[in-house]
């Protein structure tokens, strides 16, 4: 009972009327396995178990510190979920997306995908708003238009333990769920290369980085500066997290300490440009202004500020 009330609190439910043809189905099955990265860590990760299992499988790569989600996409953690047999993938980003993958990778703010599941059309919807925009609202619309059964994935959703969830389907329609803890086998052979990917990851966030007798901004900012051929830096506020003064520092204190997501991209500016800029966005600058400057500044659409002092080697998780 706890299980199903919960489930009518955390899973909102759209659904289309019924259609003239009705597929001879009665349920859909949703294996959830919640956070993705979280579950390798488990002595029993359930990836390496509902592979060949019926049903859909779910799960979500959302990371803290958000930069992580993109340090797994480079060490192929992508590829590996290939064999693990995942249909729907719900992500912060989609920056390091690759080809070779053979789910959907659903982006986290309002992004979906439909799959036909014996002949019944499924929709999954990443919800990461309270809020709708009318665009949103339009959009949902278009979603059930298209779908028979519609899951909307709000924020609450994601970190419940793992679930099994059933669908049950009448003239093509939702008619009832229900909610069951998610208990699966272990397929040995894909734990162990979940396992190796494991240790591979940590010993990539346990890599020491030596700071040349410098606090950690001072150590990244110069870095960055020398590596693009700058001598001005402008950047938010909230850039550094915290600002360690050690000898040396693990990659995973860096990504804990600084938002290296954040995008910069170099301009030619002069002086009285820059103090401008400075005077509208607030930003904090380092570097020696001169007539004429290198300024490597905030961009959306630029290069990750952890590209610019940090080379990360890439595999497949094999």
């Amino acid at each position: 009972m706890r299980l199903r009330y919960l489930f009518l609190l955390v899973f909102p439910l759209l659904f289309n009327c019924p259609k003239k043809y009705a597929p001879d189905v009665e349920s859909i099955e949703v294996l959830y396995v919640s956070s993705l990265y979280k579950d390798i860590y488990q002595d029993q990760p359930i990836l390496a178990g509902i592979k060949g299992l019926p049903g859909l499988k779910v799960g979500h790569l959302k990371t803290n510190p958000p930069f992580m989600s993109i340090i797994l996409g480079r060490l192929g953690f992508y590829e590996l979920l290939n064999e693990t047999g995942i249909d729907f993938v719900i992500a912060d980003s989609l920056t390091f997306w690759t080809d070779n993958i053979n789910y959907f990778l659903v982006p986290k703010s309002m992004g979906y995908a439909i799959t036909n599941y014996e002949g019944i059309r499924f929709a999954l919807l990443r919800k990461d708003k309270d809020t709708l925009a009318i665009a949103d609202e339009t959009q949902i619309s278009l979603i059930k238009q298209r779908s028979d059964v519609l899951w909307i994935v709000e924020n609450r959703l994601l970190d419940i333990t793992p679930i099994r969830i059933n669908f049950f389907i009448k003239d093509r329609g939702l008619a009832d769920t229900t909610m069951t803890a998610l208990k699966v086998g272990l397929d040995t052979l894909l734990a162990d290369k979940i396992k190796r990917f494991k240790e591979k990851l940590e010993q990539t966030l346990n890599r020491k980085i030596y700071l040349e007798q410098k606090n950690l901004k001072a150590y990244i900012l110069s870095t960055v500066s020398l590596n693009e051929g700058v001598n001005i830096i402008l950047y938010t506020h909230g850039l550094f997290i915290n600002d360690i003064s050690s000898d040396s520092i693990t990659l995973e204190e860096i990504l804990n300490s600084v938002v290296c997501e954040m995008k910069f991209n170099k301009m030619v500016m002069n002086k009285k440009q820059i103090q401008e800029l400075n005077k509208e966005k607030e930003y904090e600058t380092w570097g020696k202004l001169k007539k004429n400057n290198n300024v490597l500044l905030p961009d959306e659409y630029g290069t990750y500020l952890f590209d610019m002092f940090y080379e990360l080697s890439s595999g497949h998780g094999e």
